[in-house]
């Protein structure tokens, strides 16, 4: 996790893009909009048209105030200060996997790795030109623990790391990842049917922790806090040495004919705090010692990823191209 001082930093590299956003030259795909933060539901904002009838499959937001999302179609858009940006494709010709394998471990690098074997970089301003990954097959996931760490895993069960400027060959896993968390290049868990935890030099063979469905979504807050969701609405909890036994917390069916079921993605800033997210537009708080009973802020949609900068600043969005806000600060 990172510390307040690091907090502070961060935010000031957040006012510096957004002073560039506003200020400088825009790129090709850099038109950019205003928007204000209506009140919702529970301390949520209301829905925020950030890419209207769009099908965003995940965002990432690094600092309180800056996040980027990323769609099926390959698109990216930026939310930052009050702005939304359009920043175009991560990869010129994506894949049908679009970007739904992206994340953002700082407000000037996000890793995405939406084609069958290439991986792109965000430097704050523009998508870098691919690379081109030798062996890959596929990405499925992709996490990072600072810019000269993070690891992908492609539907073969391949893993590569990036050091912030190059690919390494293949370190090997275990099968297709649905989502992969890492705190530091020693500590990644990575969603394989079961949960497989890198220890910075294999990945151990995915556990049976879950029975009760598929592994959607995890986030790690430490190497010894994570929290992972499934498709049958269970909470699975990691100690530093186990996971528990899944916890139901979404007891109502999941949405069908979508890709996403029950809850579809978990966000943990700290052990004290975690937000997941499901198929019917349900946000869930865990605060350290019990998950709440969840709250209806996207009615009928499925809301597939949220990402926390910290435990007063989360972003979810939704398959109709809305993000949502919870802005504690501003309560």
């Amino acid at each position: 996790m990172r510390q307040r001082g690091a907090l502070v930093a961060a935010l000031a590299i957040v006012a510096l893009v957004a002073a560039a956003c506003s200020g400088g030259t825009p790129s090709a795909h850099s038109g950019s909009t205003t928007t204000s933060l209506a009140a919702g539901i529970g301390g949520w904002s209301s829905a925020i048209h950030l890419a209207p009838g769009v099908d965003l499959g995940v965002v990432s937001c690094p600092v309180a105030g800056y996040c980027v999302a990323g769609s099926t179609a390959g698109v990216t858009y930026r939310l930052a200060a009050g702005r939304i940006s359009d920043l175009g494709p991560a990869i010129p010709a994506p894949s049908p996997q679009g970007t739904d394998f992206l994340t953002c471990p700082t407000a000037t690098e996000c890793v995405a790795v939406p084609s069958t074997n290439q991986a792109s970089v965000f430097n704050g301003t523009a998508w870098g030109a691919p690379a081109t990954i030798a062996g890959a097959q596929g990405f499925t996931a992709v996490g990072c623990a600072g810019a000269s760490f993070c690891a992908a895993i492609d539907g073969e069960g391949n893993a590569f790391l990036f050091d912030g400027s190059r690919w390494s060959g293949n370190v090997g896993a275990w099968g297709a990842a649905n989502a992969i968390s890492c705190t530091s290049a020693q500590f990644c868990v990575a969603a394989e049917g079961g949960p497989s935890i890198w220890n910075g030099r294999a990945w151990s063979q995915p556990t049976d922790s879950d029975t009760q469905g598929q592994l959607n979504g995890v986030s790690c807050a430490s190497a010894s806090f994570c929290a992972a969701v499934d498709s049958d609405g269970d909470v699975l909890t990691w100690n530093g040495s186990v996971f528990s036994a899944p916890l139901p917390i979404a007891t109502e069916l999941p949405v069908t004919g979508t890709d996403a079921s029950g809850l579809t993605s978990v966000s943990c800033p700290s052990a004290t705090f975690c937000v997941a997210v499901d198929s019917i537009g349900r946000a869930f708080t865990f605060n350290g010692t019990k998950w709440d009973a969840g709250l209806l802020i996207d009615n009928g949609h499925t809301l597939t990823s949220v990402s926390c900068a910290s435990p007063d600043y989360c972003v979810t969005v939704d398959r109709q191209g809305n993000a949502f806000v919870l802005d504690s600060s501003k309560a």
